[in-house]
């Protein structure tokens, strides 16, 4: 077996790797070329730090991580990390890792950051030797939007500037990487956003992905809570979008945020835990 990063690799080798190795998962999946192509635009993957696998030149698996600047350190997030079925069991995550940390930490990477499976044991007790620790436990929720509750004095209008530091100011916790403001800036064209108003202020907002019909940001202004604003934002989704859709990796400290989504009918279905290894002392 040989590691090695995947500069070169085809995305067509990489997806089907991909789909073969969620295939038997504890939420199966597959992606078409599009929708990984999307993914690792999503995820900023950058294939010289991503790694692979191969047997007898053949991708059997892999570590797809991209990387961004936060808070003027270098991060690293793993997108994904795949392995054939009927190669487990030879510790080739933690064989990648031994692989790219030393690459890792010559391109002066910070930290790494990723989500796993609550129930994937195995997989966090691998993550764990390689040195990760859990740093905060994230909800998962999909489901139909059932709410009449609506405000009335509102204008929902799309959100065409995000003007962060307003936006911020509505958050209780931070986002994780798939969700993050520079994430959201980079798919700015695709993602459909909405603002809702209040006497031409903006008191709340939301970013969905209609690839992925995903929602990627809500947010209600501290001050205007309880006023029926992310009900108001989720039905005029509901309008344009269709009533079906997810929110992934709400940290579950924000429990206005998940009641509220329990709340209209999302089912909590995944629970993840959100690791990290840190390579540099801040």
């Amino acid at each position: 077996m040989e590691i090695k990063s995947l500069v070169g690799i085809k995305h067509t080798d990489i997806l089907n790797v991909f789909n073969e190795s969620f295939s038997d998962y504890f939420v199966p999946f597959r992606l078409n070329e599009e929708q990984l192509k999307s993914k690792m635009i999503a995820d900023q993957t950058d294939l010289e730090l991503s790694v692979g696998v191969f047997h007898n030149q053949k991708l059997i698996a892999f570590i797809l991580h991209g990387w961004d600047t936060i808070k003027n350190r270098k991060v690293v997030y793993n997108g994904g990390t795949g392995v054939i079925p009927s190669k487990r069991g030879n510790g080739l995550t933690k064989r990648m890792y031994l692989f790219s940390l030393p690459v890792l930490e010559k391109n002066g990477v910070d930290k790494i950051v990723l989500e796993v499976i609550s129930q994937n044991i195995q997989a966090i007790k691998s993550y764990e030797k390689s040195g990760f620790v859990k740093t905060r436990k994230l909800a998962c929720f999909k489901g139909s939007f059932k709410s009449n509750k609506t405000n009335k004095d509102l204008e929902i209008r799309p959100l065409l500037v995000y003007s962060w530091k307003t936006m911020e100011s509505f958050w209780d916790i931070n986002p994780t990487w798939q969700n993050s403001k520079n994430v959201m800036n980079t798919l700015r064209t695709v993602n459909a956003s909405f603002g809702a108003y209040l006497n031409d202020q903006l008191v709340g907002y939301l970013i969905y992905n209609p690839q992925s019909k995903r929602i990627q940001q809500v947010a209600v202004h501290k001050d205007y809570r309880k006023n029926g604003i992310a009900s108001t934002l989720l039905s005029n989704l509901a309008k344009g979008h269709g009533d079906t859709f997810s929110i992934i990796n709400v940290d579950k400290k924000a429990k206005n945020m998940t009641n509220f989504f329990n709340s209209v009918g999302l089912e909590n279905y995944l629970e993840q835990f959100e690791m990290e290894l840190e390579l540099t002392k801040n």
